[in-house]
């Protein structure tokens, strides 16, 4: 391995083992998804086989290691910032990007006809082009900014996801929805300290006497002092009734981010008994559940996300994320190009100026692992992914 490589591949390891919890991962980032140390030393050897043999160059792949990485140097905050104000490190997103020549700018209600679409299992891209012209008719409507940023996240384009998620904060400070799925996409991007201040938001949004009777103590650590506000609303459910489902996927988010992957699953599956039709909550479990070294069980959780809800590009990210990462590089490359392929809308046919890097990085890989580097310089190069459907079936 070249050695400013290994120098790159140390430097980031951390980095490394989150990369798809974009799954996230998902994802999270899954964005909660599970490349593990060995699967990217497979992957950079892989990399390093086309360098050696085939003078294959790496400058980009490696301008987009350090990129990452520099990217996520903002999130590490210290808990002396733990009261800092959102607006500092929101900023560091930008501004939402919109889609040039959006068609449904002309549509009579444009977030019905998103809710329309969503309702009844169409593209999440055309939806998101709904909810787009929605929120430019009027951007004081929260709730169609959240459906754009919740739509955006299921869609596999965090970053959009975060801006419009923001965004319905910042127009309405107490819609719960949007802050707890801003929570989730903060932990999908590594912005872990900003995905516990944003959880303590929602908790004094929806539990303000708990918030209240629990004034921060200094020198306590942010993540601590989040998780034990989120145990006392747990805690709190009257007797004979159930949890709220929401304290435990707002639980569930905080073990993720500490590495506590088994609490994470119970907190999971708990809402999950008051929500099965969830397949949000069968994605996260999903992603937990192969960070927790269960890849089987994962599958079959993105699988039940999938049954309910078949156009879900995320759920099929990590799923081909994880047949991947058992060596199944064929489905890995199938569920990928089926997923990239739904990006595609009725705007000349690409997917438009949100795009998902993460898709075709991952696809880029896969290939790679398949020795197929023919396959790869075209993934790379943008081309359009009906090309591979005489070879492929997604």
């Amino acid at each position: 391995m070249p050695p400013e490589f290994e120098e790159a591949f140390q430097k980031n390891f951390d980095w490394a083992n989150e990369y798809v919890l974009k799954h996230d991962k998902g994802k999270n980032k899954e964005k909660i998804v599970e490349l593990d140390y060995h699967s990217w030393e497979e992957q950079f050897a892989a990399v390093q086989h086309e360098v050696e043999n085939e003078n294959f160059k790496l400058d980009n792949d490696l301008q987009l290691f350090e990129d990452v990485w520099s990217k996520s140097n903002f999130r590490e905050q210290s808990d002396d910032d733990e009261h800092l104000d959102p607006k500092v490190w929101e900023s560091e997103f930008g501004d939402y990007i919109f889609e040039p020549n959006n068609p449904y700018l002309k549509h009579a209600n444009p977030f019905q006809e998103g809710m329309r679409l969503m309702e009844e299992g169409g593209s999440l891209s055309e939806a998101a082009l709904a909810f787009e012209a929605a929120v430019q008719k009027d951007e004081k409507i929260s709730d169609a900014w959240m459906w754009l940023g919740n739509t955006q996240a299921q869609n596999e384009k965090e970053e959009a996801a975060i801006r419009a998620l923001q965004k319905a904060v910042e127009v309405n400070g107490n819609n719960l929805t949007a802050l707890m799925s801003l929570a989730v996409s903060y932990t999908n991007e590594g912005c872990d300290h900003q995905a516990y201040l944003t959880l303590e938001r929602w908790l004094i949004a929806k539990y303000p006497n708990i918030a209240i009777s629990n004034a921060p103590m200094h020198g306590v650590n942010t993540h601590s002092r989040v998780t034990d506000l989120f145990l006392q609303a747990a805690r709190s459910a009257p007797e004979g009734q159930g949890m709220d489902p929401d304290v435990q996927v707002g639980l569930g988010v905080l073990f993720y981010g500490s590495g506590e992957y088994e609490k994470a699953v119970d907190c999971f599956v708990t809402a999950l008994n008051t929500r099965k039709d969830d397949y949000l909550l069968w994605n996260r479990l999903g992603a937990t559940l192969a960070n927790s070294g269960r890849p089987e069980d994962a599958i079959e959780a993105y699988h039940k996300a999938l049954d309910l809800k078949p156009t879900f590009v995320r759920a099929r990210y990590n799923l081909g994320v994880s047949c991947l990462n058992i060596g199944c590089y064929r489905e890995a490359a199938e569920h990928l190009l089926g997923a990239l392929s739904m990006h595609q809308t009725g705007l000349n046919g690409d997917s438009g100026v949100n795009t998902s890097n993460s898709l075709r990085e991952t696809l880029n890989r896969t290939f790679l692992m398949m020795e197929r580097k023919d396959l790869a310089d075209k993934i790379r190069s943008g081309s359009d992914v009906n090309q591979f459907r005489e070879e492929f079936e997604f």
